[in-house]
């Protein structure tokens, strides 16, 4: 009985080490399985970004997809207008190739209806009619070229003048003729004239230099010589000159003859 007692209080208890052991295992456990489940999570955000950016994608690409084919409706919808358009043009010109075809049909059959042969005509009589004919114009051709030849000989009359004669013993300035006329003037320079409308008068480089030349020179006066129908054109000459400083008078030409200064000429050489 006493030796019992003895072995069992040699015993060892190997409790305390396996409840560390336990505790070691299990806290490695709760580690490994945390850190899996915080990789797991990592996983699972990047994989939802990136879906919801896949999806933003593929959003977009169905918004263009539809847009696509919205704009290739709307060309079809073109397409078909143009071609009925073109479509309308054509069956028009077919229709009026048509009718000119059957205009043309409707010619010709007329023109089968005529007879070919035509009337019968007295050739002989027509031969006779001729040679009359003939002999007429034989006769005038004669008639017109005696009367050229006369026309030749005669000397064709000469035109019309209009003499402009200065009053009184002498000029006493320089005068420079601009005739006025239906619509124009026409710029007297020696032997030499110029005609300016009367819409160009202020634009008109020629008429712009006579009026500059007469108002450089102290004795310089623009004469205006007036025709019957010239009274408008004058006041629009007249005004313009007055504008630009130029002193000048008038005087009235009777007739629609040419006009004559050869008096005023001779009157200035002598004076």
């Amino acid at each position: 009985m006493g030796r019992r007692n003895k072995d069992a209080g040699e015993d060892i208890s190997l409790f305390p080490f396996l409840s560390v052991l336990a505790c070691v295992i299990g806290t490695l456990a709760m580690v490994i399985a945390m850190i899996a489940v915080q990789s797991l999570d990592n996983d699972t955000v990047d994989q939802a970004i990136e879906y919801e950016k896949k999806a933003k994608e593929l959003e977009q690409g169905n918004q263009e997809l539809a847009k696509l084919r919205e704009e290739l409706k709307k060309k079809e919808a073109e397409l078909k207008s143009e071609r009925s358009e073109e479509q309308r043009s054509l069956e028009n010109a077919k229709k009026r190739l048509a009718e000119l075809l059957a205009k043309l049909e409707k010619t010709e059959q007329e023109m089968a209806k005529i007879s070919v042969e035509g009337p019968k005509v007295d050739v002989a009589a027509q031969n006779e009619e001729i040679a009359k004919m003939e002999e007429e114009l034989k006769s005038r051709r004669e008639k017109i070229a005696q009367l050229t030849a006369q026309l030749k000989d005669r000397k064709e009359p000469k035109e019309a003048e209009v003499s402009i004669v200065p009053g009184g013993s002498g000029i006493g300035f320089t005068p420079t003729f601009v005739e006025c006329d239906d619509g124009r003037i026409v710029i007297h320079d020696g032997g030499k004239t110029t005609p300016v409308r009367t819409a160009e008068l202020n634009t008109n480089p020629d008429f712009a230099k006579v009026l500059e030349e007469v108002k450089s020179d102290a004795q310089g006066t623009l004469v205006f010589l007036i025709r019957d129908d010239g009274l408008s054109t004058y006041n629009t000459a007249r005004n313009f000159a007055n504008s630009k400083g130029v002193k000048n008078g008038k005087l009235p030409v009777i007739g629609n003859g040419r006009i004559d200064l050869s008096y005023f000429k001779k009157q200035a050489k002598n004076s």
